[in-house]
């Protein structure tokens, strides 16, 4: 997992068991992983970040600050970068429409495959829930925030700014009773 941010790479080390890479302590994430490898790449990468990527001074300036292109690209160069010939890349991380630089050469030299989707939310839950029912997923390990749903606009906030060592805020809708009530007023 690549990440700048020390708590989060911190509770990946501890909840998933990966190995963990600082990419502001690193020179180039690519390389990085390649020599992890014994120079292969990795079987698989996954941009899970999207158009909000740190790490690169171009992407940022281009991307995120003159919007020349729909967003920073830094984890997707990286992941196309550090696959291994016929490797994997999978792209979960959001996009805007228009153009970005993606290095689409070195994709095609390497042929690997190139899979993406936003979060495919309905056909992910029945696993999901079976991985829970199983023990292999302790959702009371990853869930750091619980807000009511009126408060959404902060849950957002806080997830998106890193606040508080947020890792998952789960929103939490009005009680059933109030919904019920509120259901009967309307209908009368």
């Amino acid at each position: 997992m690549v990440d700048h941010v020390d708590y989060r790479l911190e509770f990946v080390k501890r909840y998933a068991r990966c190995e963990v890479i600082n990419f502001r302590e690193v020179g180039d994430v690519a390389l990085h992983i390649k020599k992890m490898t014994d120079w292969l790449g990795a079987d698989v990468c996954i941009d899970a970040v999207g158009c909000e990527a740190s790490g690169s001074l171009a992407q940022t300036l281009t991307g995120r600050w003159t919007m020349l292109q729909a967003g920073a690209a830094t984890a997707l160069f990286w992941a196309i970068n550090s696959v291994r010939k016929g490797g994997n890349v999978s792209i979960v991380g959001v996009y805007g429409p228009t153009f970005n630089a993606v290095p689409i050469g070195n994709a095609l030299n390497k042929g690997i495959t190139m899979r993406m989707n936003q979060a495919a939310v309905k056909r992910h839950v029945p696993h999901l829930i079976e991985h829970i029912r199983q023990g292999h997923l302790n959702p009371k390990e990853i869930i750091t925030h619980r807000v009511p749903l009126e408060e959404v606009s902060d849950a957002y906030h806080i997830f998106s700014s890193k606040y508080d060592n947020c890792i998952k805020t789960v929103l939490i809708p009005p009680r059933a009773g109030s919904a019920r009530a509120m259901a009967t007023s309307i209908i009368h």
